[in-house]
């Protein structure tokens, strides 16, 4: 068999030329782990303080909502054993009752039925059934992390930020509020329920109408479900109680007792929180009203534009396919160069919404109808 004589061959002898490709790609896997680390990592540097302003700036701090009615609150958490929720302790919400619930201990004081089924939603259906007859005013419900993916820049990337700017009086005129408001892979028509599996990408779509039907007792299942992902919202004593307390138990049942993935069981319930406390089968609110109006986060127009074009970039350099930074190093270095000042830029951004947000006249403008842009 003939070798190949390229350059490295003629003038490295073999032992040297595993050596150099070794040289070569360590700097690319260096490179992957600052492009792969968590965002939240990468962020670090132009992150807000939890109350508003840049951290570290003492002088320019936002204020949080003062909310007039002064409602009771029970934060409703779905951890596990392992989980550290340390974070809530800086939590400055008046009448706040903290509610951890632990999935895969049933030592706990407060947990499921039975272990890791469901996810959070059987954790929360759980809340829902045992607490019926003493709901506070508003029950928060959320996961363990301080920084989950899905909370958006314009939020920090936290929930200690998001709780501390949600309007809480707000929510008691809503009576039901998902904390994330990104249109991302949510609306206004993110679920079908006629698909079948050779017809959907998304894993929990196929098994929408079954489960639907199943929970709600129904043959009327809405076509199209839409609204913003992923089980973290507010809801109040009211909205709670226009079920029965049967309907949650029975919602409890179907969790316990379904043969489908925990994955898949807990999946299912992301788009049906809407139709249980709203009857609504989409619930998806203008994003930049919404973040005025529940969060005090409020853009001008122009701003809104190029908050915008900026997400748009963000996404299409967080996408960039691996294969392509390990082929271009400089284009992986100047992509997360780019990223850290998106999110510069973001953080700036966002603080001058909150100073605008401080007026209630601004806001005002915003509440006749939080559907229409």
């Amino acid at each position: 068999m003939t070798t190949s004589k390229g350059p490295c061959n003629l003038w490295l002898p073999h032992h040297w030329r595993v050596i150099l490709l070794v040289l070569l790609f360590i700097p690319s896997l260096i490179l992957l782990l600052e492009i792969c680390w968590p965002a939240q990592q990468r962020q670090d540097d132009v992150r807000l303080s939890p109350h508003g302003g840049f951290d570290g700036d003492k002088s320019h701090h936002g204020s949080s909502p003062k909310n007039d009615s002064n409602p009771t609150v029970n934060l409703v958490m779905a951890t596990l054993l392992e989980d550290d929720i340390s974070w809530t302790e800086s939590l400055d919400i008046p009448n706040l009752n903290i509610i951890r619930y632990v999935s895969d201990s049933m030592e706990a004081e407060y947990h499921p039925p039975v272990p890791h089924k469901g996810r959070e939603a059987l954790i929360y259906h759980t809340y829902l059934h045992d607490f019926y007859d003493k709901l506070p005013d508003i029950s928060i419900f959320i996961h363990a992390d301080e920084s989950p993916w899905h909370v958006e820049t314009i939020l920090n990337s936290s929930m200690t930020f998001a709780l501390s700017h949600l309007d809480l009086d707000q929510v008691l005129q809503r009576q039901y509020f998902n904390l994330r408001v990104s249109w991302v892979a949510a609306c206004p028509n993110w679920i079908n329920t006629t698909k079948t599996v050779g017809q959907s990408t998304k894993k929990e779509e196929p098994y929408m109408h079954e489960a639907f039907s199943e929970n709600f007792a129904t043959n009327q299942v809405p076509e199209i479900l839409g609204g913003p992902c992923c089980s973290q919202f507010a809801v109040t004593r009211d909205a709670v109680r226009r079920n029965p307390q049967s309907q949650y138990r029975m919602n409890m049942d179907w969790l316990v007792q379904t043969d489908w993935s925990d994955y898949i069981s807990g999946r299912v319930w992301e788009h049906m929180w809407p139709w249980l406390f709203e009857n609504k089968a989409v619930d998806c609110a203008v994003e930049w009203k919404a973040y005025c109006r529940m969060y005090h986060i409020c853009f001008d127009s122009e701003t809104r534009n190029r908050m915008t074009s900026l997400e748009e970039e963000k996404m299409e350099l967080q996408n960039a396919s691996l294969l392509d930074e390990l082929k271009d190093l400089f284009s992986g270095f100047k992509a997360k160069k780019r990223l850290d000042e998106i999110n510069a830029i973001i953080a700036a951004e966002v603080e001058v919404a909150l100073e605008r947000g401080k007026s209630e006249a601004a806001r005002m403008e915003l509440l006749s109808d939080l559907y229409n842009s």
